[in-house]
């Protein structure tokens, strides 16, 4: 708080805390009432107030304003499937997740969904009022089980609106006939927390996921028409170089290049299970030391948890992502000259130009 001259935070949910806070505020109330806040006294001296207890129906949470925000300009976010003319909102279907990685963070435990209703009222007034063709389910896990991503494509399908969506997906749900339910609903774009791909340090994980899952679910994915996000971090406990091939190796195979895909350092965020390995291991010393000293940006080392020097981990990273990068390169090339051909070969009428929108 000092370092970013706050003089109030709300933590977690704020739609009740920072509402409640500016009452206080505006009467001038002692701030030690309002629950969920951290802030500095009159005499400078930090005050952290009880926590606020979740929100228990979220569904009870308004639509946002949306007319109150340009919407034409953050209409602009592009996504994986997406054409040059479509307009993409981000909105969340749930608030949550059940599973535990150890590199994982979060404030709150378990998962609230929104029902299906709040969600599709939302979606119509995104299409009626603003032309959004494109939702990008931005929550951590719609693919919160099954049955609700079934009943989820159901009421979509029933809808009749006609739009794009992406989701955040877990790949032991990426079963056949759900996936096909999906792309019917209009679900072009899954992005996976694959991670490892290996056994052993998925375990380490607390994943929750073993390779076979992971093989089966993307190749599920690609022939149900959808394209999958590859996540892969590199650095869990006691992983080597061979763990980072094997995540090469899975890119180059199933990669269908509609979204650029690197390999990226695990970051031990104050909060996760790792964070607290790492300080019980003297690796981190609190979380002044993460913030000002270890972590320096997400795509550097905070922390090795590996049994390479950091010399050796760069140089393993480097290659990894050199072979990625270059394989996307090379097939962006190959596109870009179809596009050529078609354009001036055979007079392409429906070409707009080399832009994003």
């Amino acid at each position: 708080m000092r370092k970013f001259n706050c003089d109030a935070i709300c933590i977690g949910e704020g739609e009740h805390t920072l509402v409640e806070l500016l009452g206080f505020i505006e009467q001038g109330k002692n701030l030690r009432g309002v629950k969920g806040i951290a802030f500095l006294d009159e005499d400078g001296k930090f005050v952290l107030n009880d926590a606020r207890p979740l929100i228990a129906d979220i569904n009870a949470i308004s639509i946002p304003a949306y007319d109150m925000f340009p919407i034409d300009h953050y209409s602009l976010i592009r996504f994986p499937n997406m054409s040059r003319n479509e307009r993409a909102m981000p909105i969340l279907s749930g608030r949550g997740c059940t599973f535990k990685c150890n590199f994982c963070y979060r404030m709150d435990k378990g998962f609230r969904p929104r029902r299906a209703e709040g969600i599709i009222e939302e979606v119509r007034l995104l299409v009626d009022n603003y032309n959004i063709n494109y939702i990008i389910f931005s929550d951590e896990l719609l693919m919160s089980s099954t049955k609700r991503t079934h009943e989820l494509c159901e009421i979509f399908i029933r809808a009749g609106l006609n739009f794009k969506w992406s989701c955040n997906g877990r790949l032991n749900f990426a079963k056949k006939e759900l996936l096909e339910l999906m792309k019917r609903a209009g679900c072009v774009f899954i992005n996976y927390g694959i991670e490892s791909v290996n056994d052993t340090v998925l375990k380490k994980m607390n994943k929750s996921l073993t390779v076979s899952q992971i093989t089966d679910g993307i190749e599920a994915t690609l022939k149900a028409g959808i394209s999958p996000g590859f996540n892969i971090i590199f650095g869990n406990i006691d992983e080597d170089a061979e763990c980072l091939k094997n995540g090469v190796n899975f890119l180059l195979k199933y990669d269908d290049f509609k979204q650029q895909r690197n390999i990226r350092p695990v970051t031990p965020y104050p909060g996760s299970p790792l964070f607290d390995y790492a300080v019980n291991k003297g690796l981190i010393r609190d979380i002044e030391d993460f913030y000002e000293n270890k972590h320096t940006n997400s795509d550097l080392l905070t922390v090795n948890f590996t049994n390479m020097t950091d010399e050796e981990y760069y140089t393993e990273l480097y290659q990894a992502n050199k072979i990625l990068l270059d394989n996307y390169s090379n097939n962006l090339h190959k596109t870009n000259d179809l596009t050529l051909c078609k354009l001036y070969k055979e007079n392409n009428i429906e070409f707009r130009g080399f832009r994003h929108t």
